[in-house]
Formats: structure tokens, C-alpha cells, sequence
């Protein structure tokens, strides 16, 4: 987008000492990225209609492009807004240092140990010109704003372990044991001031003041978890292998009553290739059968999670000092999410190792879920976090890569992997029930909301990534009006959200990627594609840009369908409703397709020699150059907006490598 840019400047120091059996390193990484960022939405010009004339006949750039008249809302000139002095901008700087150290004991033990901290500071600054047509309604003291936004994180890792490992014979033993630390802190405030006489003052003293019932604000998050791990594996003549693994986990995302958890997994596996029966075997060189067991947790949730939330407020004085409002109800009570892991698998290398392939067959199930419930308004908030029901995921996962050429300095191989995978709920019940009824009034009325537009349901057995929605039989060529399929299979005009069933899944029947590389002495090519296949999408801009469209909405710039698709006349035979019907186009059938997508993400090439004459005349032991290319091209059965809301982007890159 014009007027955006971003710089970045990275670094990096490493520092290594080693003394007798003990081993120091230090890496400190500084990082700073400052940006410019679009004042003006892309969106905004990509809604103008195409017709209107962005510059007057003198080559100035008017404040709107069209108007009724006297109390009419105008067409506003995106071009008046990019030309004020507003602006959006941010700077991040970011300090990591990592320090490691290594103490060899004997030859078989060995005791490592890590600390990490990491400090990044974000600061973000917008000013709204007093003179953008966002501002046009407003008193003239209201006009203009500047709001300004730090946050200051903060992490701080560590690690230390002992390392065990040992053989006798046939036997081979390997022991790990150690424990994990980590604390994540994170303090922001935002404050903004309005009413601005001019924009070429941007400074808060400028202003008039906060914004009206505003005030400054700020946040304070804190996370802490430890873990206690550890790992055996045994091995019998390199054939029949086994794997423990046990860790008692503590966060404190969860409630006071169940702060810890214990996580464990075993796993099997048998290397037929070693056996001696199978020594001669002509085309196989590696095969090796796996299993495994177990329940890995799962801490990735708000630092907050199980906390009741009270926010101050000074609006409501009263003799005992500031009062408290409810902003969210904690759950001392709250349990980790366990998920139940079982895997086989099996790899091979066939055919003078020319052919790799893996396959393997997962399930997992996940319970309890977390989730945040609906709660009545009078409680003070709308949700509380609970443990409710499982999910039930099963996944098949196929990957091989087969060399078409190996002589000596050249090697082309391609590689390509699939994946199959479905998810359920169970054991939910009618918990979620307000969440698949949100928006009904005690009527049974529907207001607009989850039903209409938002299309995923929870109930026992139903995919999580299940659409539901009123099936449609299409539009009806006498009267212009869709036809919807109650669910005993009968015709009606009134859409009714009752009557809504599985219609689709957004999971694809497949995903995966293929890719090939080519390398020839010092040159390389790479080329990488991504597929996906069965998954069904809601159409979203026939929605809101061929149906749904109002008064104020024709103003805009909408897709040429909303004219030439939409039914005219009685006989006509056509995709959309009557051409003037402005009334809501709730969500169906007819606003699903099953999408086929492929997408060459990245093709590069590259050159490294040590051979050319000058690298030694100039202190150089090597040159390595590479060009990156990004996002091809993409062919899919289904058109999608892309870069609406910021120009899409193919990137090209080129990097040049020294060795000294």
C-alpha cells in the first residue's frame, strides 16, 4: 500500500567457552521493527464505485465523490483521506539472550541446563486528521484523535537435565530427567485525546481533551508454569525398542484447586530390518513398525482463564471506597484438557533407498473441553469458563519421497504427503444449548444473529467444523422468492432456523503438499505446492455482494452478479432472489460449495561455489546466491476476494551469502 513501509534491522551475538568437560554458550539477539502502516483501509477504495470521479475539473481532490442533497449522507472520497496528515505507526524493539551450559561428568552422564529471558517493547501511535470525512458528523471540538498504546512483555525459561545413557551387549539403556520453569508477564496502556483544530499538530497538548466518559487504560497479565519430566528408552539389540515418558505439570492458567496434572506416554517399536530373517531382503533396507500411548496436556490458554475478573470504577461512589464490577467469573475448579493419544505407524526404504515412505494412523481424544458457557446477563457477565464434553479426532497421514535421479553430483527428487483427519464432540449433552440457540428471544423468534450468519453447532457426535443450515431448493422461477426444505422434507417460503441440518464440513476431505529439488554441483531449484480438496466453504461475498444489499449498499461499488444473476421477471431462471428484495438473505444450502484448491507456494534457485578465482583475492571462501519467489499462483473452483483489505502481495526476494 503507497505511504506504508517497514523497516527492520536485526543482530546477534555469540559467545562460546569451553574448559575441560564443561561447555558455556551465550546468543543475545536484538531485533527492532519500526512501520508505517496504511491510514486508509484498501477496502475503502475497493467499495467506490468505479464511475465516480475521484478528482474534480480543476484536478483537486473533492471531500465526497456524490451527494443527494441537504441532510444526505455524502459518498466520501477515499483520495480526500490519504491526502491529510494522519497517520499509524509502530516500533518494536525486542532483546532475547539465551544462555546454555554443558557439564560432561563421565562418558555416560551428562547434565545440561538453559536460561532464556526475553524483553520486547511495543509502542503504537495513530492520529485521525480533524479533516477525514470520519470526522464530518462531529461537533468541531470532537474532531480528530490521537491514541497511543505501550506494552512492555516480558518471559523468562528455564531448563536443566540430566542425560543417562549406557549399553551392555545387546542392551541399550538411555535416561532423561529434569525439570522446565516459565513465567510470561505483559503490562500495556492505551490512552487517546480528541478534538483537534488542525493536523498539523498531533501532539496531545493539542487537543481538547479525553474522549467523551473516556479515560486512560491498562492491563497486567502473569503466567507461570513448572514442569518435572522424565524420559526412558531401552532398546534389545537394536530390534525391539521402548519408550517412557512421565511429567507432573503445573500452570496457572488453572483453578487453585487443580493447579497440576500428570501427563505420560509409552511407546513400541520394532526394526524388522534388523532381524536377522531379513538381512537378504532385496528391495527393502528399512522398515520399522511404532506404537504409542498416552495423554499430553494442554496449557495454551488466557493467563486469566480461571480467575474471576473485577474491573473498578469510580462512576458509582459510594462510602466504602471504589466500587467493583464483574467482568468474568473464574472456575477454582477448572481442569486441565487431557488428550488420550494412540498411534501405529510404519516407515520404510525401498529400493536402494531410492523410496521413503511413512504412513500413520492416530486417534485423540480430548476431554474435558474448555469452554466458556453462556451465562444470564444478571450474573454480571455473559460467560464463565468451564469443563465440558470431549472431542474425538481421528487422522491418517500418508508421506513419501522417491529420488528420480542420484549420480554422483546430481539428485532430483520429489516428495508429496496426504492427510485425512475428522473431529467430534462427545459427552456435551445440552450444556451448549444457548450456544446453538443464540439469538432467539423466549419466543423462539430469531434477531438476526448465530443462525443467520455463523454456521457451526455443537452437539454430541457433530463434527466440530460441521455447517448447519436451512437446506434451499433454489429460487423460485415464478415469484423470485428462495425456497427452503423443512426438515420432513417439505417446501416452504419462510426460513425457519429449526429446520436446519448438516448441510456441509469446512474440514477437506484432504490436504497435503507435494514439492521436487533439483540440485546439480553448486546449483539448486525448489519448487513447493499445496493442495486441499473436499472442504466446504461458506460464500460469503454472494452474501454480502449479490444478496443483502440495501439502499446504502447500492452506493457502493457490488458485485456485477447483483445485476445480471438476480431474478427480473416471472419465468426467469436464475441463481439469486428478486432483484428488489433488500430483505436479510439468512444463511443455506445455497450459500455452500465443496472447494478444490492447489497453490504453488514458493519456487527458488540458488548457486554456491568456492571455485571462482576472485573469492580468494578478496579473503572470500565461498559465494552462496539465492532468489525466493512467493504465492505462484492458485487455481481453485472457487474465486476468493484476496487483498481487500490490504493489496495481496507475491513477494520476491534475493539474498546473497559470504564466507570468510
Amino acid at each position: 500500500m503507497k505511504n506504508s513501509d517497514r523497516e527492520v534491522i536485526n543482530g546477534n551475538i555469540t559467545l562460546s567457552y569451553r574448559v575441560e568437560n564443561f561447555n558455556f554458550t551465550n546468543q543475545t539477539t536484538i531485533n527492532n521493527t519500526t512501520a508505517n502502516n496504511e491510514t486508509v483501509s484498501f477496502s475503502n477504495f475497493a467499495r467506490m464505485n468505479p464511475f465516480y470521479t475521484k478528482y474534480n475539473e480543476n484536478g483537486e481532490i473533492p471531500k465526497y465523490v456524490f451527494s443527494e442533497g441537504l441532510g444526505a449522507t455524502p459518498i466520501w472520497n477515499p483520495l480526500w483521506d490519504f491526502i491529510q496528515n494522519s497517520f499509524n505507526k509502530s516500533s518494536n524493539t525486542g532483546i532475547t539472550d539465551n544462555f546454555q551450559f554443558e557439564w560432561r561428568a563421565t562418558n555416560q552422564l551428562r547434565l545440561r541446563g538453559s536460561f532464556q529471558y526475553s524483553l520486547n517493547k511495543l509502542n503504537t501511535e495513530r492520529f485521525i486528521s480533524p479533516n477525514e470525512t470520519s470526522q464530518a458528523t462531529k461537533s468541531e471540538l470532537d474532531r480528530g484523535q490521537y491514541t497511543e498504546g505501550n506494552t512492555t512483555s516480558t518471559s523468562y525459561n528455564g531448563r536443566i537435565n540430566a542425560t543417562y545413557g549406557a549399553f551392555w551387549g545387546d542392551h541399550t539403556f538411555n535416561a532423561v530427567g529434569g525439570m522446565q520453569f516459565s513465567q510470561n508477564s505483559s503490562k500495556n496502556s492505551t490512552f487517546s485525546a480528541k478534538g483537534y483544530l488542525s493536523d498539523k499538530f498531533s501532539n496531545p497538548n493539542f487537543s481538547v481533551g479525553y474522549p467523551e466518559g473516556g479515560k486512560p487504560s491498562s492491563a497486567d497479565t502473569k503466567s507461570r508454569s513448572v514442569s518435572f519430566y522424565a524420559n526412558l528408552n531401552y532398546a534389545y539389540a537394536m530390534r525391539y525398542l521402548l519408550d517412557f515418558n512421565l511429567s507432573r505439570n503445573g500452570a496457572s492458567q488453572f483453578g487453585i484447586d487443580d493447579p497440576f496434572t500428570n501427563t505420560w506416554s509409552v511407546g513400541l517399536g520394532w526394526n524388522v530390518h534388523n532381524e536377522k530373517w531379513f538381512h537378504n531382503n532385496k528391495y527393502i533396507s528399512y522398515l520399522k513398525l511404532h506404537a504409542s500411548y498416552g495423554n499430553p496436556g494442554n496449557q495454551n490458554y488466557d493467563a486469566k482463564l480461571a480467575s474471576s475478573i473485577y474491573n473498578y470504577t469510580n462512576e458509582y461512589i459510594n462510602p466504602f471506597g471504589l466500587s467493583a464490577l464483574v467482568s468474568q467469573w473464574g472456575n477454582n475448579w477448572l481442569e486441565w484438557q487431557k488428550t488420550k493419544t494412540y498411534n501405529i505407524g510404519l516407515t520404510t526404504t525401498m529400493f536402494e533407498n531410492k523410496l521413503s515412505f511413512n504412513i500413520d494412523y492416530q486417534i485423540r481424544k480430548s476431554n474435558p473441553m474448555l469452554v466458556r458457557i453462556q451465562l444470564p446477563s444478571s450474573t454480571g457477565t455473559t460467560t464463565a469458563p468451564m469443563n465440558i464434553g470431549g472431542t474425538d479426532n481421528r487422522s491418517v497421514s500418508v508421506a513419501a519421497t522417491y529420488y528420480i535421479l542420484r549420480k554422483g553430483d546430481l539428485n532430483w527428487y520429489v516428495s508429496a504427503n496426504l492427510n485425512h483427519n475428522t473431529t467430534d464432540y462427545y459427552n456435551i449433552g445440552k450444556t451448549l444449548e444457548k450456544y446453538n440457540k443464540d439469538g432467539k428471544d423466549e419466543a423462539g423468534k430469531t434477531e438476526g444473529r448465530n443462525l443467520s450468519k455463523a454456521l457451526t453447532r455443537m452437539y454430541d457426535g457433530a463434527s466440530t467444523t460441521g455447517l448447519y443450515a436451512v437446506r434451499s431448493a433454489g429460487i423460485d422461477p415464478a415469484t423470485g422468492n428462495e425456497v427452503f426444505i423443512r426438515k420432513d422434507g417439505t417446501y416452504t417460503f419462510e426460513w425457519d432456523p429449526e429446520d436446519e441440518v448438516l448441510v456441509g464440513d469446512t474440514n477437506p476431505k484432504f490436504t497435503g503438499s507435494f514439492s521436487t529439488s533439483l540440485l546439480y554441483k553448486g546449483f539448486s531449484f525448489g519448487a513447493a505446492f499445496t493442495y486441499r480438496t473436499g472442504g466446504d466453504v461458506v460464500l460469503s461475498t454472494l452474501m454480502d455482494k449479490v444478496e443483502n444489499i440495501g439502499k446504502d449498499q447500492i452506493k457502493q461499488n457490488q458485485d456485477r452478479r447483483a445485476l445480471t444473476d438476480r431474478w427480473k421477471k416471472p419465468g426467469d431462471i436464475a441463481k439469486y432472489k428478486r432483484i428488489d428484495d433488500h430483505s436479510v438473505s439468512h444463511a443455506s444450502s445455497r450459500f455452500i460449495a465443496t472447494e478444490h484448491t492447489i497453490e504453488c507456494s514458493s519456487i527458488n534457485i540458488g548457486y554456491r561455489t568456492t571455485q571462482w578465482p576472485f573469492l580468494r583475492t578478496m579473503g572470500m571462501t565461498s559465494i552462496d546466491i539465492r532468489a525466493y519467489m512467493n504465492d505462484i499462483f492458485r487455481i481453485s473452483n472457487i474465486k476468493e476476494e484476496r487483498g481487500i483489505d490490504y493489496p495481496f502481495q507475491r513477494s520476491f526476494s534475493l539474498s546473497i551469502g559470504l564466507g570468510f
